[in-house]
């Protein structure tokens, strides 16, 4: 596939009014939200590495590559993409973009709209935009990158991206620390590790459920990834030692918890400040509900929950959830059945803003129509 084909296929949409589903791999199609479109316009063979400079740390690739084909791709220059977003590897860079999808690395290396140096994409016109660039610095303006990630795919079909790579760590070591204490004395291990010095990769919480799910025990525990060169690592390893009884596990725990909430009927994010997630996650992680898996993000204030095995489970079994954070809380579903998506998720685009741009850039409303909620 081209840029211009997609154009083409867009172009000729917009004029017989024929609404579009657009999909990379498919793997997001069971978060169960409506699109009200039949045909798909699907970017699953748009694929391939345009550039990829090493010395610049920069790779532009095609929509469709799947972040396996940009790991295998980068590891080779000894670089890598810090992008790890719940789902599977086989899922596209564009999809992962248009969905604004992060793991546990987003709180030491950024989300992905941080990852991203310059986007194409074409409109809802059949018009192909370019923003950003090629390079690590560029001219201060409308940044067009950060507007199309997270969208959806309602402003337009991502067709190109180029990423901020890494230096791959020499060494990559994941510590466990079990969790199996009471309440007060989970709270304090969880203040002492979250506000000790150490600069971990990632850091997360799971109950005892998640945790039996990605092979980490039968109690929760603290997952710990540390990387760097191999005295930079030591000295990490030995600090934590300091103020828990850890324990060293392989790092592919990690692809295992990607996949956490696979099979799950309902799945919800729940943030708020980070400061108040050592009590409030002692707390949680103290309820051992047999139907809820849940993983904490500490440092970016960050619960994330599956619920139930079956299409039947109700939405409404994670309301009780936010009650043990206070302040301001924010509450996104990622998974629903298709009939209570409206009851429970409300419209994203209801502000004057938000529609304002939707009609710029897709004035016949025919990119993935109803997905984020309807224009008045």
């Amino acid at each position: 596939m081209s840029t211009e084909s997609i154009a083409s296929a867009i172009r000729d949409a917009a004029r017989s009014q024929t609404p579009l589903r657009v999909t990379g791999r498919s793997t997001w199609l069971d978060a169960g939200r409506p699109v009200r479109a039949d045909q798909r316009l699907s970017m699953r063979d748009d694929t391939g590495v345009v550039a990829y400079v090493p010395g610049d740390l920069t790779l532009t690739v095609r929509a469709g590559t799947t972040l396996s084909e940009i790991e295998t791709a980068t590891r080779e220059h000894g670089q890598w993409l810090p992008l790890d977003p719940y789902g599977s590897p086989d899922g596209t860079i564009g999809a992962t973009l248009a969905t604004a999808s992060a793991g546990p690395l987003s709180s030491s290396f950024g989300q992905a709209r941080d990852l991203v140096l310059g986007v194409e994409f074409v409109t809802g016109r059949g018009e192909v935009v370019r923003g950003g660039g090629k390079v690590v610095k560029n001219v201060a303006g409308f940044d067009l990158s950060r507007l199309i990630t997270g969208s959806w795919g309602t402003l337009g079909v991502i067709t190109e991206v180029t990423l901020r790579l890494y230096a791959l760590p020499k060494v990559d070591r994941t510590f466990s620390i079990s969790l199996s204490g009471g309440e007060r004395e989970t709270a304090s291990l969880l203040r002492a590790v979250i506000m000790s010095p150490l600069s971990p990769f990632a850091l997360v919480l799971l109950n005892r459920r998640a945790a039996r799910a990605v092979g980490s025990g039968d109690d929760a525990v603290a997952l710990i990834r540390f990387g760097g060169n191999e005295s930079m690592v030591s000295a990490e390893a030995a600090a934590l030692a300091q103020v828990a009884s850890p324990r060293e596990v392989e790092s592919d725990v990690w692809q295992r918890l990607r996949g956490f909430d696979d099979g799950a009927a309902t799945v919800v994010r729940i943030s708020s400040l980070p400061r108040q997630f050592p009590g409030v996650s002692a707390r949680i992680l103290a309820d051992d509900d047999p139907e809820t898996r849940m993983c904490i993000d500490p440092r970016r204030g960050l619960l994330r929950l599956a619920v139930g095995e079956t299409s039947d489970v109700d939405a409404n079994a994670c309301d009780d959830r936010p009650a043990d954070i206070s302040g301001s809380v924010e509450t996104i579903f990622e998974k629903l059945r298709p009939d209570v998506w409206k009851d429970v998720a409300p419209s994203a685009i209801s502000d004057p803003l938000s529609q304002g741009i939707k009609r710029a850039y897709d004035p016949h409303n025919i990119l993935n129509p109803g997905i984020l909620g309807d224009l008045s």
